[in-house]
């Protein structure tokens, strides 16, 4: 019976060690995120902190060969959003340095990319941000 009793134990601290170790990684958007596909007239960068469930950050976009940068200097975030359940997307309203607001975007973490998914384009101004990309862990 002890036996049974020590195996059950141990069975149990592995089976919290893994799930929380994926949960963990699965959930984790901080940092910095870079466009590494981007079009050779664009790049597209993300920075975000997270804090439990909310995440937030700001984006940078350059479009038009440099002629267009939807970025701040300041770190004021343009990007603010909670994560599911799952801890592995968030639907984060943004806007842009253009005067472009009340816009949605669905960010994905998935085999340590992020996706990036405009569902809801901002109102007023402009924005430069891409529709969709996939970017890497800078």
């Amino acid at each position: 019976m002890r036996i049974l009793k020590i195996d059950a134990f141990y069975f149990g601290c592995v089976c919290v060690a893994v799930l929380g170790s994926g949960y963990a990684h699965a959930s984790s958007f901080d940092g910095a995120w870079e466009w590494n596909a981007a079009p050779s007239t664009k790049t597209f960068s993300i920075e975000l902190k997270q804090h439990g469930k909310i995440v937030q950050g700001q984006y940078c976009a350059v479009a038009q060969n440099g002629n267009r940068t939807d970025c701040d200097d300041e770190k004021n975030p343009n990007i603010k959003g909670t994560i599911d359940r799952a801890g592995q997307s968030a639907t984060v309203p943004f806007s842009s340095f253009f005067g472009a607001k009340n816009g949605k975007a669905r960010i994905t973490i998935q085999n340590d990319h992020l996706f990036w998914h405009i569902t809801k384009n901002p109102d007023d101004g402009e924005f430069y941000a891409p529709n969709d990309a996939v970017l890497d862990r800078h």
